[in-house]
C-alpha cells in the first residue's frame, strides 16, 4: 500500500509492519508502519552529516531562520540533551527497535570504525616503533591501552572483551 496526499510529496510504501519514506538522492527510510501518521505529513529528504546518511526535513522558525529536523529524533521526541543512537549504524532504519536514546558518550561508543583504519578492526592500529599491533579503547574521554600483540585476531579480541565489559549493549567491535 502506498500512501499519497496533498501533504505528503514524496510516497511512503507501507509493506506489513514496516513502512518505506521515499527520499532525495534516491535514497529510503525505514520506520514502523505504526508512526506513518507521525510522519506523513512532512515532506522528508536525504540529509549527509559526515559519512552518514539521515532523513530530515527543513523546518521555517518564526525569526525566519532554518532548521533541520531529524526524522529520529522526531520519532523520539528526543531532549536537546539526549542524542538518539541507530543499534544497527544505519542512520536511515528509524524503526523504534533500532533507536534508542543515549548520552552523547554512549552514542560514540557505538560508532564505527574510522574509514582510515589500517587494521580493519575497531580499537587496533599498527604500532611502528615496537612493530606490534596496539590495541585500546575510549573510556571517560581517556584513550585506555589494552596491549600489544602479534597479530590484529589477539588485539581485536582485546577490544572486543574490553568493549563488553565497559561499553555494554552500547559497545560496537565492527
Amino acid at each position: 500500500m502506498t500512501i499519497a496526499s496533498s501533504q505528503t510529496k514524496r510516497p511512503i510504501r507501507i509493506e506489513g509492519e514496516v513502512a518505506y519514506i521515499q527520499l532525495t538522492r534516491g535514497y529510503e527510510a525505514v520506520i514502523d508502519a505504526a508512526d506513518v501518521p507521525l510522519v506523513n505529513s512532512f515532506n522528508w529528504h536525504a540529509t549527509v552529516i559526515g559519512r552518514s546518511v539521515y532523513a530530515g526535513r527543513t523546518e521555517r522558525l518564526l525569526d525566519g531562520k532554518r532548521v533541520t529536523v531529524l526524522l529520529h529524533r522526531f520519532i523520539m521526541a528526543a531532549p536537546d540533551s539526549l542524542q538518539v543512537d541507530h543499534r544497527n549504524g544505519d542512520g536511515l532504519d528509524n524503526q523504534r527497535v533500532n533507536l534508542r536514546l543515549a548520552t552523547r558518550a554512549q552514542n560514540n561508543r557505538n560508532r564505527r570504525m574510522n574509514a582510515t583504519s589500517t587494521s580493519g578492526v575497531k580499537g587496533v592500529r599498527w604500532h611502528k616503533r615496537r612493530g606490534k599491533w596496539f590495541a585500546a579503547i575510549t573510556l571517560d574521554g581517556k584513550q585506555r591501552h589494552l596491549g600489544y600483540f602479534l597479530n590484529t585476531a589477539e588485539a581485536a579480541a582485546a577490544y572486543a572483551a574490553a568493549s563488553a565489559q565497559f561499553h555494554g549493549d552500547f559497545g560496537r567491535t565492527a
